[in-house]
């Protein structure tokens, strides 16, 4: 069996990788799931090879939209409210310290999936698909393209 990740794949238009993005599928490829249990991501798509956890620093963007979608979405909101009296302080501090631990953890496998999609919608030319045949750098991993 020859590896999926040399063979030749269809250009990816952006369409795609924002509808995959949606639906938390490989950006590359979209026939894998993102994640293999609850909060374990894929170190690699099963089906194309692609890294999905591309090296330190790469868990920084889900990590950042997840804290965004939490603090500035959730938190800060309902403590606003309680502020301003239109509900009781206590029940917004006791709903923002809940929602702040509690919704990081269901919003996580969403994150990831969000940052994927809007760093391949940047850099759409990262995707293996994308590469042309004649590029001798179709490797995944940065560092091994240094």
């Amino acid at each position: 069996m020859t590896d999926p990740a040399l063979q030749p794949m269809p250009r990816v238009r952006r369409s795609r990788i924002f509808m995959r993005g949606l639906r938390g599928l490989c950006p590359n490829c979209g026939r894998a799931k993102l994640f293999r249990t609850g909060l374990r991501i894929h170190h690699r798509c099963p089906h194309c090879g692609m890294t999905l956890e591309r090296g330190d620093g790469y868990y920084l963007g889900p990590l950042c939209i997840n804290y965004g979608f939490v603090a500035l979405g959730v938190v800060a909101p309902l403590l606003l409210l309680g502020v301003l009296g239109w509900i009781s302080l206590k029940i917004a501090l006791a709903l923002a310290v809940v929602g702040g631990l509690l919704l990081p953890v269901f919003f996580y496998r969403a994150s990831w999936s969000l940052w994927l999609m809007l760093y391949y919608l940047c850099l759409p030319d990262e995707l293996h698909a994308n590469r042309p045949e004649s590029s001798d750098d179709l490797l995944f991993e940065e560092e091994a393209r240094r």
